[in-house]
């Protein structure tokens, strides 16, 4: 099944103007998003899913996601078979699943996804890492030091030639480069982004690029709550919720994250 995140992601890409926040908590229609209830509240740093399940294409059950609550600090792995629907409720926090389901979704505005298909827009690499927002939106000192800490030194120079646009990048870069177009992305957006949303981040990057990234991603979202859908079991001590998706249910186990301390060097935020 075509990864629904990165539907959705595209479409926010394409907008050229910088979006503006809602000042009043916004409720997304279930007619919709196919029953299910998105609660999209501005002056919110939760998750909140509401014993919300999701009806596949043939219109029998896909998943049942039931009810969990993330706040700001917990990072949730989530792990299944391809085609279980991991991805399938977390397209729905932001209305892009269109097949069926029931249940109430609670989240803020500002979310972001790093889908695992391929995402490149007819942009330079610097409005690639920028997207959804235009680059203008942040200073090339800022941009230049996303490139750095995701391991994109080689490409500094050529980030705003803008006849190297989406289609060249995508058949120039490597697997692991274009997880650390995601990481840069990601990186760059941060300050502003209270759930961060990864799918595969790291599955096509070496041990020790993984190893270096995923930490800092984290120290970065230390503030708000990452969600990764991942199979890589080395990324299990950084998480201290899991879900498990098994027979078209999901059962969810809290526990402690165990993952080392990032080295101060490492974690640096983008320069101002």
């Amino acid at each position: 099944m075509k990864n629904p995140l990165a539907k959705i992601f595209k479409k926010r890409a394409r907008k050229e103007e910088t979006p503006v926040p809602p000042v009043e908590p916004v409720v997304v229609s279930p007619a919709k998003i196919g029953g299910v209830t998105v609660r999209e509240v501005a002056d919110t740093k939760e998750l909140v899913f509401n014993n919300v399940s999701l009806i596949g294409a043939d219109g029998t059950p896909l998943i049942d996601y039931g009810s969990f609550h993330l706040k700001p600090g917990d990072r949730m792995m989530i792990k299944g078979p391809a085609g279980c629907g991991k991805s399938a409720g977390l397209s729905a926090m932001r209305g892009a699943w269109l097949l069926g389901g029931t249940g109430e979704i609670t989240v803020p505005p500002e979310v972001r996804f790093v889908p695992q298909e391929d995402y490149f827009p007819d942009r330079s690499l610097m409005g690639m890492i920028c997207a959804p927002d235009p680059v203008d939106h942040f200073t090339r000192e800022q941009v230049v030091q996303a490139m750095k800490d995701a391991g994109l030194h080689d490409f500094i120079d050529q980030m705003d030639d803008i006849s190297k646009r989406g289609e060249y990048w995508k058949n120039t870069l490597s697997g692991g480069q274009k997880n650390k177009v995601g990481f840069a992305g990601a990186f760059l957006h941060a300050d502003t982004t209270k759930i961060l949303i990864v799918d595969e981040i790291t599955a096509a990057l070496d041990a020790k690029s993984e190893a270096t990234l995923y930490p800092k991603l984290l120290e970065r979202m230390k503030h708000g709550i990452v969600i990764s859908v991942a199979h890589h079991s080395t990324l299990a001590d950084y998480h201290n919720v899991f879900a498990q998706v098994a027979n078209g249910k999901v059962t969810y186990t809290h526990t402690e994250a165990r993952a080392p301390a990032v080295p101060a060097a490492a974690i640096k935020p983008p320069t101002p």
